[in-house]
């Protein structure tokens, strides 16, 4: 008896094993992915460099038709930019108010919110900036 009882709990066991380890039959589907959106990245710049060697420069990428990112700077013409240049955002700051970086941040982030460079609004102290961040973003998304 204890021999049957033994060979009986051998074979639920091997059972058991081989039923665990086993197919479930179940197939996996490999996964999809979402179908990457349309990406634009519109640019635009002043034709020339200014009186005082600067130069505007923006670039918006748009997916799906809707704006999703903003780089303004306004570059020089010997090399880096109003936004790397610490010693002219304190100078700006100290003015107007308001640094280049933190004005370009606030006309950046009202063009992702408005979709439409029409409804920017000017930053106070930043006016002349505002004015070329509009009508560079009204030429790039031309």
């Amino acid at each position: 008896m204890k021999k049957n009882l033994l060979f009986l709990t051998v074979v639920l066991m091997l059972a058991l094993v081989v039923t665990g380890c086993g197919e479930t039959g179940a197939t996996e589907e490999p996964a999809t992915e979402e179908p990457a959106g349309e990406v634009e990245v519109l640019t635009a710049e002043e034709a020339e460099f200014n009186e005082r060697g600067h130069k505007a420069v923006i670039e918006i990428t748009r997916e799906n038709g809707q704006i999703v990112a903003v780089d303004y700077n306004e570059i020089y013409e010997e090399g880096g930019s109003k936004k790397e240049d610490t010693e002219y955002n304190e100078n700006m700051e100290g003015v107007s108010g308001i640094s280049f970086t933190d004005g370009v941040a606030a006309l950046e982030a009202a063009l992702i919110d408005a979709q439409d460079p029409g409804a920017v609004d000017v930053v106070s102290g930043a006016t002349s900036s505002s004015e070329k961040f509009v009508k560079l973003a009204n030429e790039a998304l031309q």
